[in-house]
């Protein structure tokens, strides 16, 4: 790796600027402004995203935004999903939970886009980009560092989503160096995100960011 090298300083930045959004999520967090940080950071990294692909198209597929290989992508991703949300119905269920409570809908519908986004800066950003800069090493810097950058992101809500996201990373992150495809693993971690918070943790997200 040659040091400072144009060709790297991109994937240093792109790494830096994720694990600054990180910190910034959890100063947000802090002042009770999640929607505000989860609207600015869309906008943000969506413009950053629409702003690389016009300079290099070919990265809408190296990131993972592919289709090519979606049936594949979604095999393991799918064995994983029905057995966590399975487990985390049958806790709700012992803790007399109804399953289909709140806003479920609207948060099936809308949590996967935050979590495609999510993947993408961690897996994509992050995880890809150390595999890159570090290509002997890759997997030991690049693993431990997205399953602790998930689960730190998760900080404010609770060990237990800390650990259940840590956990979530150990799959995903495997899945995503074998396929390189963000589709899956962004709907099913909004998927299981909400069952989570509604199931297992019993409480609403929708009213944690936008109240009643």
């Amino acid at each position: 790796m040659t040091q400072n090298s144009p060709k790297e300083l991109p994937l240093w930045f792109e790494a830096a600027a994720v694990a600054a959004t990180g910190v910034l999520h959890l100063v947000f967090q802090s002042l009770a402004g999640k929607g505000i940080f989860i609207a600015l950071a869309s906008l943000s990294w969506s413009s950053y995203i629409a702003w690389r692909i016009k300079q290099d198209s070919s990265l809408w597929g190296k990131w993972g935004f592919q289709t090519k290989n979606l049936s594949s992508a979604f095999v393991w991703p799918s064995v994983i999903f029905v057995m966590s949300a399975s487990l985390m119905a049958w806790y709700g269920l012992a803790q007399g939970r109804v399953l289909w409570q709140g806003h479920i809908l609207v948060l099936l519908l809308l949590y996967p886009l935050w979590g495609i986004l999510q993947q993408f800066l961690v897996q994509a950003l992050v995880v890809a980009n150390l595999m890159t800069l570090f290509p002997k090493p890759g997997w030991m810097v690049a693993f431990p560092v997205g399953v602790f950058l998930f689960s730190l992101v998760h900080y404010p809500d609770g060990w237990l989503l800390m650990l259940a996201t840590g956990a979530m990373a150990c799959f995903f992150i495997p899945c995503y160096l074998r396929d390189r495809n963000l589709w899956p693993l962004g709907l099913y971690h909004g998927w299981l995100g909400t069952f989570f918070y509604l199931w297992v943790l019993g409480h609403d997200p929708w009213i944690d960011v936008f109240g009643e």
